[in-house]
């Protein structure tokens, strides 16, 4: 039977009706492509501009001051539409920045930015800075299709922070702020193509005991807070400089790893034994001796009790850091070990890392034959060192609450470290 007149009407309100929908949906995803899209944007201009302002900040390697060498510090401010040009603070730079990428107060935008010394920043709760930058981007956007369900605009938002991480300058530090900060002993000869940094005040704080002990800086400078004592002045080189600031932790804004559960309950290896292992907790402690041979695959170790090789035992990792929580770290001489740091992630560079309340000497004490390429870190603990080669120097940064040459030791360079090292510089935290 044919449909009658209002079954036809009805099924043309229906359609009418869904063509409505649909177009309107048809509308609205139109409208959040562009949404996101403009967000993309946004982002892209708020990092450039958080890393612009970072860049800028031209205080001193280690010290960060509001107010001084361009670095400015507030809470949440806009941007403006008038911002100087040349800029004459680190903010200003980041705000032009913004408006160069097109993003600046008015016309439904909004561009913030704040600074400040205090740590951790809020951006990124859980990381330690020296100072961190944030800028936040608003912009309302006005919707075409999707407008006639009452939405006449969306906001859309962006954000970063940056942070500025010193570059430490030197490859030695010896922080302990009294007493003998650095020495060595005997007939040992340390050679660096990097700095050395002594904060003890003691009038002793730099000691090369014996004649035939020195000490070689080639390309950078010796620093030292108190005073130098040697048998004669050939012995260190160049002249140090005393009487100087004292420099603060070069890695002090470093985390220390989370300590899980164990994953072993560790390693003991003698005689002409193999074993390779892999990241974890480690509850016992790690030991390596005889003609042993231990292979560490990349990751980081947590070392409840310790670390030890000795005699002619081997040790061999790449991308591999040590995070020495209890216990003692030992590897003595006629030992054999070569390791480097991870190039990437939270410890990049990272070779040694004993916690900051561990207060037992770590000797790295392996001859020739210990090549460690990265950061030896022990800032509550005597750190005893030899390392390199005549022919064969070391990408290494020394951290310790002092330091005692006590072998030929050869260093070419800092290692680049996520807080720290190389040339420093912003960082992108968030």
């Amino acid at each position: 039977m044919p449909a009658n007149r209002t079954e036809r009407g009805s099924v043309l309100v229906m359609f009418t009706l869904s063509l409505f929908l649909m177009v309107g949906v048809l509308g609205l995803v139109v409208d959040i492509g562009w949404c996101y899209y403009r967000k993309q944007v946004a982002q892209s201009a708020a990092d450039a501009a958080v890393l612009a302002a970072a860049a800028a900040s031209t205080s001193a390697p280690d010290v960060f001051t509001c107010g001084t060498n361009g670095i400015a510090c507030q809470d949440p401010t806009s941007c403006g539409t008038s911002i100087p040009n040349p800029p004459t603070t680190n903010l200003q730079v980041g705000c032009l920045y913004a408006q160069t990428n097109g993003f600046s107060a008015g016309s439904g935008q909004t561009v913030l930015i704040s600074a400040n010394t205090t740590s951790p920043s809020p951006g990124a709760p859980g990381v330690q800075v020296p100072y961190w930058i944030t800028v936040s981007i608003n912009e309302q956007e006005a919707q075409s299709f999707s407008a006639i369900f009452g939405q006449a605009f969306l906001n859309v938002g962006a954000h970063a922070t940056a942070s500025v991480f010193p570059a430490p300058g030197d490859c030695v530090y010896a922080l302990a702020g009294s007493g003998v900060g650095l020495s060595v002993n005997g007939n040992v000869a340390v050679q660096t193509k990097c700095g050395i940094y002594v904060d003890s005040n003691s009038s002793s704080a730099l000691t090369a005991s014996g004649s035939n002990s020195t000490i070689t800086v080639t390309g950078a400078d010796i620093y030292v807070v108190g005073g130098v004592s040697t048998q004669n002045s050939t012995q260190v080189s160049p002249t140090p400089t005393t009487g100087a600031s004292v420099a603060s932790d070069p890695l002090q804004f470093m985390p220390a790893p989370t300590v899980g559960a164990c994953t072993s309950a560790g390693v003991n290896l003698t005689g002409h034994s193999t074993q390779t292992i892999s990241q974890g907790v480690y509850c016992g402690s790690i030991s390596v001796g005889g003609n042993a041979s231990l292979i560490m695959n990349p990751g980081t170790y947590i070392l409840k009790n310790g670390f030890s090789v000795a005699g002619g035992g081997t040790v061999t990792g790449s991308g591999v850091t040590l995070y020495n929580l209890s216990g003692t770290i030992a590897v003595s001489g006629g030992a054999n070990m070569t390791l480097s740091a991870p190039i990437s992630g939270t410890y990049q560079g990272v070779t040694i890392f004993q916690d900051r309340s561990n207060t037992s000497t770590v000797k790295i004490d392996g001859g020739a034959t210990q090549f460690i390429n990265g950061v030896i870190y022990t800032p509550a603990a005597e750190l005893d060192y030899t390392g390199g080669s005549g022919t064969t120097s070391l990408s290494t940064l020394l951290v310790g609450n002092t330091v005692v040459f006590v072998g030929n030791s050869y260093i070419t360079a800092t290692p680049t470290t996520g807080y720290s090292g190389g040339a420093g510089g912003p960082t992108l935290i968030q």
